[in-house]
């Protein structure tokens, strides 16, 4: 059986005996119906806030407007009247149990409109009251603004007592958030500082914000387990001027609660009769916020990353650092692996585009780190699109030695194989350097002498065809009759020019030349007609 099981029995036995606190304080109530935050609070501070559309408060037990989380005085020493080893502050649902209750003196209904200029503000004063008289008086202001995910909550305390007075104030909470008592600590340096409880499988958060414009830095904090922020702090308070909270968050999942502590007035001179001192927090509620791509929509040339910058955060601000960001691709690059969250809530996701195409960005924040997404996972896209800019890569080869085919040896052929579908077109040219003609020499003692050739350049029809990747494209180079009879037997230089381009418009060119003989032309015989 739990401890809170076990003291939620005991309380109950002595709801029947009256020898022990009722499950819930019998407190006033008044309520700060903001949005989205509706805020109760209890004629003894006791504190409660409901989220819109939540049917669960932040604090246990959370189906009541009185939380387990408010403001406690302790006094290790005695001093006016005030007993010496005294807590004073509330019996909760689950705890604390035995302290000395605040005297309820009043409660003003909220007066404001929840607008900045103008916030929700409630007040409600309690007393430190042993004897007929107040001892001490805390006047608490509660204040919120529509939209918010926290709210304000200050006291101010007043000795009315003829000495001065030497106490411990604290603020502690048993935390509840999102359906669940279970979480894990959380604190944040800041500034501000910030402790409290994160709900592991839903990303609820919520607990201390330092308030500093008027009131003193906590001394002390700690985000540790139910029943130990009662048992072992908030009740043993008093009982010793060291501090009851140890400045150490609980890393593991557990029965949540937290609180801070101020011990200026624990030494030194004390609070002086009449003078008055003020803490203050923020209390905050925040759920996960829409995960954030710094661009839903960008294009890069192919091969050339695209870098996604997705940001996860709650609607507070605070990082879900450490958490796994997770995300698919899909498309042409298809992926999948995650990435974790930085301190300042950001996660990069690469799309390498290695291939052209589109792709869609799918990444969600993993905040149970299960591998699966629940709804309560926020969730975005983005898209990715890469341009071909690459040319396609083609191999030319010329083979064979007779252009135009016919008598010995083979025709000649251009091959061409292209890494990607593209549309080849080949330009050829034949450069033909003729046989050299003797002349006839005046002096018939010398050798003629060789008349040099000059060479001859003849463009031959453009060819286009399509081919595919690893396909090769043979193409005859068909020599004219005209120029094949005319330099029968010349040397002939075939020069290849191939052009290819791909569907994206990219071009590459490759050349390839090989020289053969043109075969020698024989005119064919005429055949004889003869007379019937």
């Amino acid at each position: 059986m739990s401890r809170r099981t076990i003291a939620a029995v005991a309380a109950l036995v002595g709801a029947l005996s009256a020898a022990a606190p009722a499950l819930a304080d019998d407190s006033t109530v008044q309520q700060i119906a903001g949005s989205p935050l509706a805020v109760f609070v209890g004629g003894r501070g006791q504190l409660q806030a409901f989220r819109a559309g939540d049917t669960n408060g932040i604090f246990y037990r959370s189906s009541l407007q009185l939380g387990d989380a408010g403001f406690f005085l302790a006094f290790p020493t005695a001093a006016g009247g005030v007993p010496a080893d005294s807590v004073w502050g509330f019996d909760g649902s689950a705890g604390p149990f035995g302290l000395e209750p605040y005297i309820e003196i009043s409660q003003t209904p909220p007066t404001g409109d929840g607008t900045a200029g103008n916030p929700f503000t409630q007040v409600t004063t309690y007393a430190v009251e042993p004897v007929a008289t107040a001892l001490l008086t805390v006047k608490q202001t509660t204040t919120y603004v529509n939209g918010a995910n926290d709210f304000d909550v200050r006291w101010d305390v007043t000795n009315n007592s003829n000495a001065a007075q030497h106490f411990k104030a604290l603020s502690a909470a048993d935390f509840y958030f999102e359906g669940s008592d279970r979480g894990t600590g959380i604190f944040t340096q800041g500034p501000p500082r910030f402790v409290g409880g994160t709900n592991a499988d839903t990303g609820r958060s919520g607990g201390y914000v330092e308030a500093t414009a008027n009131s003193p830095a906590w001394s002390h904090y700690q985000a540790f387990n139910y029943p130990d922020v009662w048992d072992d702090a908030v009740e043993e308070a008093a009982a010793t001027t060291n501090p009851v909270f140890a400045d150490t968050v609980e890393g593991e999942s557990d029965d949540n609660a937290g609180g801070i502590e101020w011990d200026n007035m624990l030494s030194g001179a004390g609070l002086a009769p009449g003078a008055t001192t003020t803490y203050e927090v923020v209390i905050r509620n925040a759920v996960p916020a829409a995960l954030q791509f710094n661009t839903t929509n960008a294009g890069s040339p192919q091969r050339v990353p695209i870098s996604f910058v997705a940001t996860a955060k709650d609607t507070s601000g605070v990082a879900f650092a450490g958490k796994q960001l997770r995300y698919s691709i899909t498309g042409a690059n298809a992926a999948t692996s995650a990435v974790a969250i930085d301190a300042g809530g950001n996660g990069v996701i690469t799309d390498p585009g290695i291939n052209a195409g589109a792709d869609t960005v799918i990444a969600y924040v993993d905040l149970n780190n299960d591998g699966l997404r629940e709804d309560n996972e926020p969730q975005a896209s983005a898209l990715a699109t890469f341009v071909d800019n690459i040319p396609p890569t083609c191999a030319v080869k010329v083979t064979g030695d007779r252009p135009g085919g016919g008598g010995a040896g083979k025709p000649l052929v251009i091959s061409v194989n292209c890494d990607s579908p593209a549309t080849v077109t080949t330009q050829s040219t034949f450069t033909i350097t003729p046989k050299a003609h003797k002349s006839a020499s005046a002096s018939t003692r010398k050798p003629p002498k060789k008349k040099k050739a000059k060479k001859i350049t003849v463009k031959l029809p453009v060819t286009t065809a399509t081919v595919l990747p690893g396909q090769a494209l043979p193409v005859d180079i068909k020599v004219p009759k005209s120029v094949a009879k005319k330099y029968s037997g010349a040397k002939v230089t075939a020069k290849v020019v191939v052009t290819a381009a791909d569907s994206a418009g990219n071009r590459s060119t490759k050349t390839a030349s090989r020289t053969v003989t043109l075969r020698t032309y024989k005119t064919p015989k005429k055949k004889k007609h003869h007379k019937g």
